[in-house]
């Protein structure tokens, strides 16, 4: 304990000068050509307007067992939903100033 309340103002020091090296690598250092943005062309299949006719086909593949639904675990889960009851709505345009017909 004595160590530490002599070498208080040290060790508080060198806190700081790494935490400010820390900050000084984060946003002042950049590891790239200065560039922001990198643009990267996708390759093979997934070519520009490819990925969406793709999925589909993913998608279509999938089959789904109906012997789940009647699993005893599946039939044992309970339902928490909710029933939401009707609020009363506002203004028709609430952007409009207070006093007019809208």
């Amino acid at each position: 304990m004595e160590l530490l309340q002599k070498y208080k103002t040290l060790i508080i020091v060198l806190v700081l000068i790494v935490i400010g090296f820390v900050l000084y690598s984060l946003f002042f250092t950049s590891g790239n050509d200065g560039s922001v943005l990198v643009s990267q062309k996708p390759s093979g299949a997934a070519r520009e307007g490819n990925e969406l006719p793709i999925l589909l086909v993913n998608l279509k593949s999938i089959r789904l067992d109906k012997a789940l639904f009647d699993d005893a675990a599946f039939q044992s889960l309970t339902d928490f939903g909710q029933e939401l009851i009707p609020q009363p709505t506002g203004r028709p345009n609430p952007f409009a100033p207070v006093g007019t017909g809208e």
